[in-house]
């Protein structure tokens, strides 16, 4: 009982902290617009981009060629006029890089 207790008075503390920052580093909105470049896939969401890509050039976040699967995800999406959840890492030497597409 002192086990379980102890976990949730943990968890309990741990929990704001996780959603402070969450916008920080996704977003979530209607794939409005994407293009292609030798990078990767580009896409737009039309809510912006997360915090943590601030500044990137209009909008702009790539998911990298290699990930094949979330570019393919991401194009139905697109082409559904659907929406989806974007996870990024921060923006580096001008690029922001989706890490998980998540489509809603």
């Amino acid at each position: 009982m002192l086990r379980a207790r102890t976990f949730l008075a943990v968890a309990a503390l741990l929990s704001p902290a996780a959603t402070v920052h969450a916008e920080e580093h996704y977003l979530a909105g209607k794939v409005f617009d994407i293009t292609s470049a030798p990078q990767g896939l580009l896409v737009r969401l039309d809510t912006g981009v997360p915090t943590n890509c601030a500044g990137v050039g209009y909008g702009w976040m790539t998911i990298p060629e290699a990930n094949k699967t979330m570019i393919a995800a991401a194009l139905l999406v697109w082409q559904n006029r659907g929406e989806a959840t974007v996870y990024t890492n921060p923006i580096s030497s001008g690029v922001c890089i989706i890490n998980q597409f998540d489509p809603a």
